[in-house]
């Protein structure tokens, strides 16, 4: 199997081997970006993977994932956590900007009738055939921002964009309930990403 499709920095694309075979451990809390970057506001997962690398320092427990346009493969990527963070553009729900937050019990009752993003058909089966495999978190939630701008371009629309502090404050949250500290770095790391001319730390907002 060959996993390609994640982007984040230092992870490997290891032909033959899934991530629960070549690595001996990962790190209890995932924190996974959802979305296609050249589709404006669907950016916004992997927009909000690259500003946490840069402007946050992360304890070792607690890994950041560029999963892109996942297929049903992101669920070897589920094994052994214990939280799990979803970051995902949502097209329906609320207004433009608007930061939605929904809990594991509330993904199992509502994704089935409600389309809340275009990735929601793999994300579904993902979390069903997480529970099929008998694969369990502590706890599982999907931070969300309402987009409306989802043509070719790699720009992100200002509402979502304005919407990235209040999602990376959620975050924090998450993990501070979780008994868990990111701090913000005294200087962000410069980034080159691919899809953009700015680093991940001087993006307007």
């Amino acid at each position: 199997m060959r996993l390609p499709y994640v982007r984040s920095l230092g992870q490997t694309d290891c032909a033959g081997k899934s991530p629960v075979t070549f690595r001996e451990t990962v790190p209890r809390i995932l924190i996974a970006g959802i979305g296609n970057i050249l589709l404006q506001d669907d950016g916004f997962g992997p927009q909000a993977i690259a500003r946490l690398q840069a402007e946050y320092e992360v304890p070792p427990e607690v890994e950041l994932l560029d999963i892109g346009t996942p297929t049903l493969d992101f669920v070897d990527y589920l094994v052994g956590r214990d939280v799990v963070i979803l970051l995902d553009a949502l097209s329906c729900g609320g207004q433009p900007g608007e930061v939605l937050t929904f809990e594991q019990a509330q993904l199992r009752d509502r994704l089935p009738g409600m389309r809340l993003s275009a990735h929601q058909p793999c994300l579904s089966e993902t979390l069903f055939a997480a529970e099929s495999a008998d694969i369990h978190f502590r706890h599982l939630v999907l931070i969300g921002v309402v987009g409306c701008e989802f043509e070719v371009g790699t720009q992100m629309g200002s509402e979502v964009t304005r919407a990235l502090p209040a999602a990376m404050a959620l975050v924090c949250e998450v993990l501070a309930n979780q008994g868990v500290t990111i701090r913000k770095r005294e200087t962000p790391i410069a980034q080159e990403l691919w899809w953009s001319n700015q680093p991940a730390s001087d993006c307007t907002l």
